[in-house]
């Protein structure tokens, strides 16, 4: 199923008390727990800000579905762009910043089982948005197979359409999978994840060098500070993610 999304951007302004020049990211929208667009928080809004506080500046997040990030930043919409990872000619990266690990869930009960990518054959696989894209060839290819898949962008409804058996297999975020899991289902222990895709690492990109340079100096510096570690424990309960 394709889903087609109007571009739009939303203009997080900088908190009041912050004097110092503006530094602008183009970010994509709502995705908890990493991006939360009403409340201006957010794993990743919340690192970006403390990064750019270290650097003396003050972040601005512009809001757009990731298909369009890097097209509205080659437009010079903003002096970094999140969720890259490659390095197109005439940019520059920043050290990696934020981590991804997408995982398989199903339930518990599920007969027969899902052990690996190939017991997919026949199931209901319900995906976020361009899986097919990010995720290895192999889960691509064994796509055809599948008795239905659909890759969505609201993935709140995902644990509860597995719950209640409307399909065998989500493939998400393991992060998002727990935020959305505990709102629909607290104390539940029906679902299991499976880690069969590995971890991916994203970074910025930046067309100043010497901003991106800087950006890698206050990164380190938040990384080794206890503060960085708080922030871990509050979105994700467990720390070096």
């Amino acid at each position: 199923m394709k889903l087609w999304t109007t571009a739009l951007l939303f203009y997080c302004c900088p908190a009041l008390s912050c004097q110092w020049p503006e530094l602008t990211f183009l970010v994509g929208v709502n995705k908890p727990p990493y991006i939360e667009v009403a409340t201006k928080t957010g794993y990743e809004l919340e690192l970006l800000q403390q990064v750019s506080l270290k650097m003396h500046r003050c972040a601005v997040f512009l809001h757009t579905p990731n298909g369009r990030l890097l097209e509205l930043f080659k437009q010079g919409q903003a002096d970094f762009v999140s969720l890259q990872r490659t390095v197109p000619d005439g940019f520059s990266a920043t050290l990696p910043y934020i981590h991804y690990e997408n995982v398989l869930i199903t339930r518990k009960d599920q007969q027969p089982p899902v052990k690996t990518l190939a017991d997919l054959t026949g199931k209901r696989v319900l995906a976020f948005q361009n899986a097919h894209l990010f995720l290895p060839q192999d889960y691509a290819q064994l796509i055809p197979g599948f008795a239905s898949y659909q890759e969505v962008v609201d993935q709140q409804q995902l644990p509860a359409m597995l719950l209640k058996n409307r399909v065998d297999v989500l493939v998400m975020d393991k992060n998002i999978f727990a935020y959305y899991y505990q709102q629909t289902a607290p104390g539940d222990t029906g679902l299991q994840q499976l880690p069969l895709f590995g971890t991916n690492s994203y970074h910025l990109l930046g067309q100043d060098s010497w901003l991106v340079q800087r950006f890698n100096q206050a990164l380190v510096a938040f990384q080794q500070s206890p503060q960085y570690r708080q922030l871990q424990l509050k979105y994700f309960q467990q720390a070096d993610q």
